[in-house]
């Protein structure tokens, strides 16, 4: 980039004194003179803009071959990860891969934070660590649906409906809802869905009860608690086993949500093109898993399992059902960036984040590298903070 700049002005200034030579001579070397400067002008512009691109990154991006460690979770965009890589996507990019995957967005802020992962797919959690400004969100793989709070049928809060401030379909009020307990991984969505909970219908009394996805589950089931924020997979199972969705994560926090793909700044700023050419093969597989309905149904079975987390049939089709993949065309709807700042405002609301965190979350999303990655124009939305 260096040598493009000393070369255009080395190019100027020779312009400069040519031009000025020029003046005393006849009008037919003046005019073969003007056509050189036209085409000395022409290479010069041609020449700036090759130093634009390469500053921006918008040409073909390359493989810098060092192993490119990713970070995912065990749910929708970990299974376009793992198809990808089954697909051989990321090879085809000349990439060399190292893929770790987590069951919660804490467990990978932690890997990202300790330089075992440099590309993370997370979900919520990743505000969290765009708060920090050492951050940029590059991408955003789906809609988020499907996370809810679910209840016991005799639950007292499961009695009281039409009451709840931001939607009349979420049960309670802060009557029927006091002194209830629930299981919710601490730092996760699942805390924030019953703190909003509470904090929007004005009761304090409550108790979290700190545990994983699969014992928040268990736990409702037994009775150990009166309620268990759950992730997809186990609402899907909560509902088969006949308890109450006491509130989805866009009816009780009035918000929807989605997920963050999100990178350390110095990472960004020495590896970018291994970055796009990662989303590249993402979104390659997210387009081919969205468009076929019996392919995402048969890879997520088999992901699934091999992941640990057996789904039954009915629960993969209420995941297929519910939430959408970003395909190329999903990408031209979406409002980037949208539901990570209110995530941001929401989270400073309920002292889980300074002031301030959410403009510096806001200042931490870039879309230019997912318009490379996938060709299509990105509308960012942020909102007023």
């Amino acid at each position: 980039m260096k040598n493009w700049r000393q070369w255009t002005g080395l190019m100027m200034a020779a312009m400069m004194v040519f031009s000025l030579g020029a003046c005393g001579k006849d009008s037919s070397t003046q005019e073969n003179d003007q056509k050189k400067d036209e085409k000395q002008e022409d290479a010069r512009q041609e020449a700036t803009k090759d130093s634009k691109e390469e500053e921006s990154g918008s040409g073909e991006a390359s493989p810098s071959g060092e192993t490119v460690d990713i970070a995912a979770l065990i749910n929708t965009d970990g299974l376009a990860v793992w198809y990808a890589d089954k697909k051989g996507y990321f090879e085809e990019l000349g990439l060399d891969t190292n893929i770790t995957y987590f069951v919660n967005g804490t467990l990978e802020n932690e890997a990202l934070a300790a330089g075992e992962a440099q590309i993370g797919f997370n979900g919520f959690a990743g505000v969290y660590s765009l708060a920090t400004g050492d951050y940029t969100m590059v991408a955003d793989c789906d809609d988020g649906k499907g996370l809810a709070v679910y209840v016991k049928p005799d639950c007292p809060a499961a009695q009281v409906q039409g009451k709840y401030p931001n939607d009349p379909k979420v049960y309670g009020d802060a009557q029927s809802a006091k002194g209830l307990s629930f299981g919710a991984t601490l730092g996760t969505i699942q805390q924030i869905m019953v703190d909003s909970y509470y904090a929007n219908l004005g009761q304090k009394d409550y108790n979290i009860v700190s545990m994983d996805a699969a014992s928040c589950y268990n736990a409702l089931l037994s009775g150990e608690v009166d309620g268990a924020a759950l992730t997809m997979n186990y609402c899907a199972a909560a509902e088969e086993a006949g308890m109450v969705c006491l509130g989805t994560y866009e009816g009780i926090t009035g918000v929807g949500t989605g997920s963050t793909v999100i990178v350390p700044n110095d990472y960004l700023e020495s590896n970018r093109d291994d970055i796009v050419l990662t989303l590249k093969a993402v979104y390659k597989a997210l387009d081919e898993i969205q468009n076929d309905e019996q392919l995402e149904f048969d890879e997520g079975m088999e992901f699934f399992k091999e992941m640990g987390t057996e789904y039954s049939e009915s629960e993969m089709q209420t995941e297929i059902d519910t939430r959408d993949l970003y395909s190329y065309e999903k990408l031209k709807d979406l409002e980037y960036g949208n539901h990570v700042v209110f995530s941001a405002v929401e989270l400073i609301k309920l002292g889980l984040l300074e002031e301030g965190s959410a403009e510096t979350v806001a200042e931490s999303i870039r879309k230019d590298l997912l318009e490379e990655a996938t060709g299509v124009e990105i509308n960012m939305v942020i909102p007023k903070i």
